[in-house]
């Protein structure tokens, strides 16, 4: 970790611009002949961890040396080259101790706090504290660098600054701040998988549901974007496995998915007017054109969709059973017997399912066959769950659309009219 983040803060050049002070002249002076003998011998150490030694005694023997602030720098980049992390943390604080707005220490202390992934409340305190006051120190351009310098590191420094603050909210569980940060790092840079991703997580643990649809766009991102920044192949995978899931549950399936993921990979932002219908949206669509277009059916599912759920058989006993319902519509599966039927099958939701079952009073006249639409006035009176039926009865002149007897032919030979020879 420590290694990624070096290799990350050499490209934050003014890090790495700030040039070691030289510890003689500009009216500084050693307090001794013994100082500057431990100066001049870290100076030409090589051993790294020799060099630590000798810097940690020069601090305990000289506290208030003239060159604090140089030897706390010394510090930090020898604790760098050494890889601890730890060390170059407290160095970095001490330093900032001594100096409060020096850029160095804040910097170190703003990439530690993330990358240390200490969560201790002064932890976090101290890291939030120091990376606010580095991005708001980034308002003046160091007089040692060009403006084209500043105009590059001015962004990478903010972007670091605000990767901690984006660390530190989502180890206080602050989904709101994480939110804010991030959207202010992918407005600086948009081209970041794992951040889209956190966004997206962000914004579903804050159970908003104006929230949600933004949350999906960010997910299908994170999923499918590979460029800059993106996140590893086996966890886009993941990723992707998620946000079709639940895409799927709150959309009731694939409907407008592939369009927003195309959309979601050329911008890290869903537009304020993106809207996906919930599967309960679309049912109430769906019911309210049926009530215009077929109230018959409408009706029937309105009852069919009560009686499926857990309380359908109580609903059935307190709410239907027994109740003349107004006239429905359903095509015929079968009936029985073959001629003159005294009970039908009906399918309702035209899908060849038997969902009523008509015992009519008396038997009709003639047969008719599957797929007859009849309308009729039943009265439900048994229910069973499963398989789904409700068997009503109905009186036989509260049927209609049922097929006319066919006529019998007359005799051949017959004449029409003709009467008995007398």
């Amino acid at each position: 970790m420590l290694k990624t983040l070096f290799k990350k803060a050499a490209t934050i050049t003014v890090v790495l611009a700030i040039a070691q002070v030289g510890l003689l002249g500009q009216e500084k002076k050693v307090k001794d002949q013994a100082e500057y003998d431990l100066f001049d011998a870290v100076t030409k150490e090589k051993d790294l961890t020799k060099k630590s030694q000798l810097l940690e005694t020069w601090k305990t023997k000289y506290p208030d040396s003239d060159y604090k602030i140089e030897r706390q720098q010394m510090l930090v980049q020898t604790y760098q080259g050494l890889n601890q992390g730890e060390k170059m943390y407290q160095s970095a604080k001490e330093m900032l101790a001594m100096d409060p707005g020096n850029t160095f220490a804040m910097v170190w202390v703003t990439l530690l706090t993330e990358s240390l992934k200490n969560t201790a409340p002064d932890r976090l305190d101290f890291g939030e504290k120091t990376a606010r006051s580095l991005i708001a120190s980034l308002d003046k351009k160091p007089a040692e660098q060009t403006e084209e310098q500043w105009k590059v590191n001015r962004v990478q420094l903010e972007l670091a600054a605000r990767r901690t603050l984006v660390f530190v909210a989502a180890a206080r569980k602050d989904n709101d701040a994480v939110e804010r940060e991030i959207t202010t790092i992918l407005k600086i840079n948009p081209n970041n998988g794992a951040l889209s991703y956190q966004l997206g997580a962000a914004l579903v643990a804050q159970k908003k549901p104006e929230k949600q649809m933004a949350a999906f766009w960010h997910f299908a991102r994170a999923a499918h974007y590979t460029g800059e920044n993106a996140l590893d192949e086996a966890t886009r995978k993941q990723v992707l496995a998620y946000f079709e899931k639940i895409y799927t549950s709150y959309a009731g399936g694939k409907e407008g998915m592939a369009e927003l993921v195309e959309r979601a990979k050329s911008s890290p932002f869903p537009p304020n007017d993106l809207e996906i219908k919930s599967a309960q949206q679309k049912d109430i669509e769906q019911e309210n054109r049926l009530r215009e277009t077929n109230p018959q059916l409408a009706l029937w599912l309105g009852v069919k969709k009560m009686l499926v759920g857990p309380e359908g058989p109580g609903y059935f006993e307190s709410s239907v059973k027994g109740a003349a319902l107004p006239k429905l519509k359903g095509k015929i599966i079968s009936h029985t017997p073959a001629l003159r039927p005294k009970e039908v099958l009906i399918d309702m939701s035209d899908d060849g399912t038997p969902e009523i079952r008509l015992r009519i009073d008396n038997p009709m006249a003639s047969k008719a066959d599957p797929g007859t639409e009849i309308e009729f006035e039943a009265v439900p009176q048994e229910f069973t769950p499963d398989p789904f039926l409700v068997t009503m009865d109905v009186e036989k002149d509260k049927v209609t659309g049922w097929p006319a007897a066919a006529r019998t032919a007359p005799p051949a030979g017959t004449k029409k009219g003709a009467g008995k020879k007398k």
